[in-house]
């Protein structure tokens, strides 16, 4: 085989390799004229492109290039042809057959003669008789520019709802160091984003609370844990705020880890609630435990005036009663010698020791009421008027009326009754006449019965009404009508301990009733 067969037969080989790999690519490739004719495609870049290699051949590079990418393409090429470069890449999105755009990475580098021997200026000035073709190198990275599409645009929507969120945000990646903060943190700081990356944020903590927060973020980030904080920070008009920080870990598609974010809001509204609330529990402790030696005194004073009042009933009484044992005695050994005058006094002097007797009494009785305690049952409020009214023996010609409909409630039937009592035994005893009348009537008032004791006696003036529940307090002589003024008040202290009202409504002349107000329920 000559020289030259083996020269033709080494040139077909490589034009053969040269062949395969160009079909063969797993990249488009193609020649293209000077003038952006299509001159050769492998069948990689008919696929990328949907078109045929006929229809390709058919076209030129300027008629599939998406219009806003072709001044770029123009530039570049003329720094291909002057020299200025000897390749150059980009992005760049063809138009489809079906209209489509496609994202194309495209290397493209400028063929020429190997034996010409051109200056730049040669080029600059049209001369490219020696510049062949161009060969391009095309990559389908649709589906890569989709994916980081998306991903803008998932970043913008985050951005957007970070920045309308009613919460501070910030993010920070995997050197710790922050590197996002929303709108609400800067407009909370007045500080700008530059300021606040990495550490810069920590210039607004409080200078007590940098050292704990950053311990507790790197100690929960080394973990990759969950935290949450407390600290002071400060707001753009120079007032520190309490903030309350809660970090979680972000994790990527494929679980790695990848950094934190994190939201604070403003609590310190929350926190001043909770010292004012701290300060009413200290003071309600102090309250407390003045309340308990208050309590504590007051049963002894308790004790004491139960034994007060066990010897004021012993060691008193007994010297009243030998007085009025001595003055009987006195005036049947001296009747036929003591005048009348004389026997009027030893008369008024018994009356006097039973009025003191009925005085001990009765402050007995007022200062039990309230302290010595007694079961609730079940009080069937006629029957007790009845027990009352049979007690109090009222003269025949005496008319006590009680309406119907008088109500059975659960209440501490003792103290009921000693308020019946007191005010019947009343209207008894200062009517002016032996005919007179009392009626006792109700009114059911929701949680409370409202009883009224009624009678047509000879009235109280108004500038009287409260002066009548005042101890020792009477309204006539206790010469003319033996009173120790005690009644009323141990009614009204009844009737208010056990959670009612009571009041006097009359005029002279017109007759008294007392309204009081009695609970259907007592309170335990």
């Amino acid at each position: 085989m000559t020289e030259g067969q083996q020269a033709e037969q080494l040139l077909k080989e490589s034009e053969e390799r040269f062949q395969a790999t160009f079909e063969q690519a797993a990249v488009g490739i193609a020649h293209i004229s000077l003038d952006g004719r299509w001159l050769r495609v492998n069948q990689k870049l008919s696929e990328i492109l949907s078109y045929t290699r006929e229809e390709l051949l058919g076209l030129t590079y300027q008629e599939i290039t998406h219009p806003d990418d072709l001044n770029i393409d123009l530039n570049y090429i003329r720094q291909l042809l002057a020299g200025e470069i000897e390749t150059y890449s980009q992005q760049k999105r063809f138009i489809r057959k079906d209209n489509l755009p496609i994202w194309i990475h495209l290397t493209v580098s400028l063929v020429r003669e190997e034996a010409t021997k051109q200056t730049n200026r040669d080029l600059l000035h049209g001369n490219r008789e020696k510049a062949k073709y161009f060969i391009a190198v095309a990559e389908n990275i649709s589906n890569r520019k989709q994916a980081e599409q998306a991903l803008q645009e998932s970043e913008e929507r985050f951005h957007t709802m970070a920045d309308t969120a009613p919460v501070m945000i910030w993010m920070s990646g995997l050197d710790k160091l922050c590197n996002y903060f929303n709108k609400g943190w800067l407009e909370f700081t007045g500080r700008t984003m530059e300021q606040e990356l990495g550490n810069g944020w920590t210039q607004g903590v409080h200078p007590e609370d940098v050292e704990r927060c950053l311990e507790i973020y790197y100690t929960a980030f080394d973990a990759r844990q969950t935290f949450t904080m407390e600290y002071r920070l400060r707001r753009f008009d120079g007032e520190y705020r309490w903030i309350l920080d809660t970090g979680t870990p972000r994790i990527n598609a494929d679980g790695s880890f990848a950094g934190y974010i994190g939201s604070g809001i403003d609590i310190s509204d929350r926190k001043l609630a909770e010292l004012t609330l701290q300060q009413r529990a200290e003071e309600l402790t102090r309250s407390n435990t003045i309340l308990a030696q208050t309590t504590a005194m007051l049963q002894k004073r308790n004790q004491e005036l139960d034994q007060f009042a066990y010897v004021a009933s012993h060691d008193l009484k007994a010297p009243l009663r030998a007085i009025a044992s001595l003055s009987e005695w006195l005036e049947e050994d001296l009747a036929e010698q003591l005048p009348a005058e004389n026997q009027h006094q030893m008369q008024l002097l018994r009356g006097r020791v039973r009025r003191m007797e009925a005085l001990i009494n009765g402050l007995l009785e007022y200062s039990r009421v309230g302290r010595i305690h007694t079961e609730s049952s079940l009080v069937d409020v006629g029957e007790l008027l009845k027990e009352v009214i049979d007690s109090l023996q009222p003269p025949a010609t005496f008319s006590i009326e009680v309406a119907p409909g008088m109500p059975t409630l659960f209440a501490k039937r003792f103290p009921l009754q000693q308020v019946f009592a007191n005010l019947i035994d009343n209207a008894i005893k200062h009517h002016s006449r032996t005919d007179g009348r009392v009626k006792i009537s109700v009114q059911d008032q929701g949680r409370y019965y409202k009883f009224a004791v009624a009678d047509d006696g000879p009235g109280i003036a108004p500038e009287y009404h409260e002066k009548v529940f005042v101890i020792f307090q009477t309204l006539e002589a206790r010469d003319r009508k033996e009173n120790t003024g005690i009644g009323l008040a141990i009614v009204k202290k009844i009737v208010e301990t056990e959670g009612g009202t009571i009041i006097l409504d009359s005029i002279s002349g017109a007759g008294s009733t007392f309204h009081f107000t009695w609970p259907k329920q007592p309170d335990e």
